[in-house]
């Protein structure tokens, strides 16, 4: 008889405001994993959904070809089970629900809209695997195309969080669609954060370190320290994140591309992006940034993954029939 496979292979996919993307690891245990595959798919689910209110025909176009995609390399890879999430575009986007429908009849994958609530504790299970919260509270920031998820966190668990309706891609419509208020982009974002804040030291104590996740970080602490290894924490500090910040400001966005090497979805939001993190880590006091390189779709994977393992009976007997083969995904 053969022995019951012990690897589970799961897969996340997160259709963020700036692109969507597909990760897919083979987990060997409790937190243990190796990504077998990724995808991106530079679709940006938010153009025209934070300024006009809904998907335009071409993008809704571009994400349905995208699943279809998706759903021939979840079948292909063999993938056991899998999840997939959407965020602040996708859930105010006003024809959403037709969106969805498209998803579903066309790919076989039920595309779920999350809340912020939901993406901050997606994040907070991805960066307790990386970091040891054990040591204080820390605030963990994660920073998407429509949204702000900030979060209060110790070794226990989310003490507060808010998810905010700024994020990168929004910042960049709205201040289009506010042409005629001639704010400068740095002048802009600044004044869009007033409002943004952490717990008062009066409901909690002060958080002792801070942490951010998201593409943008990740690029801002490449350029900060000229190498980023995925695999290990990253320690960002403050006048490294200012000096980039000063970079950025000086150039446009296709000398970014140029020069910088960056793709054009990410040129044109890291600037906006910095000036957020800058933002949180000053009402913080932080001194420096803990990049952990991970987000909502490692969230996704280890939630998919802890499922699994949760809802598989235990292994059998040598002498008990062998369960049946668990069915794919769709």
């Amino acid at each position: 008889m053969k022995s019951r496979r012990c690897t589970r292979r799961v897969a996340a996919i997160d259709a963020g405001s700036n692109a969507i993307r597909l990760v897919v690891a083979d987990f060997d245990g409790p937190g243990s994993h190796t990504v077998v595959h990724r995808t991106r798919e530079p679709i940006r689910l938010g153009h025209r959904v934070f300024t006009v209110g809904g998907l335009d025909d071409a993008t809704m176009e571009d994400a349905v070809r995208a699943f279809r995609g998706f759903r021939q390399e979840l079948d292909s890879l063999d993938v056991e089970a899998f999840r997939a999430v959407a965020t602040s575009a996708t859930r105010e986007a006003g024809n959403r629900d037709e969106f969805l429908a498209r998803i579903l009849a066309e790919s076989g994958i039920a595309l779920e809209p999350i809340s912020g609530a939901e993406e901050a504790r997606l994040v907070h299970l991805a960066v307790r695997t990386r970091v040891d919260l054990s040591r204080g509270r820390w605030i963990l920031v994660d920073l998407g195309g429509g949204s702000v998820e900030v979060s209060l966190v110790d070794s226990a668990g989310i003490l507060w969080s808010e998810s905010y309706r700024i994020g990168t891609v929004r910042l960049l419509e709205t201040l289009a669609a506010a042409h005629g208020c001639h704010d400068s982009l740095h002048d802009w974002v600044r004044r869009q954060l007033r409002p943004l804040t952490i717990p008062p030291p009066d409901a909690y104590p002060g958080p002792t370190a801070f942490a951010a996740t998201g593409g943008n970080i990740e690029a801002i602490a490449r350029l900060a320290l000229s190498y980023l290894d995925p695999l290990k924490l990253a320690i960002l500090p403050g006048n490294r994140l200012d000096a980039v910040i000063h970079l950025l400001n000086a150039m446009t966005v296709p000398e970014r591309i140029a020069e910088l090497r960056m793709r054009p979805d990410r040129a044109d939001v890291i600037l906006p992006a910095a000036l957020v993190y800058r933002h949180f880590a000053q009402l913080a006091r932080a001194e420096h940034i803990v990049v952990p390189s991970v987000g909502v779709k490692d969230g996704v994977l280890l939630d998919v993954a802890e499922r699994e393992a949760a809802a598989t009976p235990s292994a059998p007997d040598a002498g008990s029939p062998e369960s049946p083969p668990r069915s794919r995904p769709g």
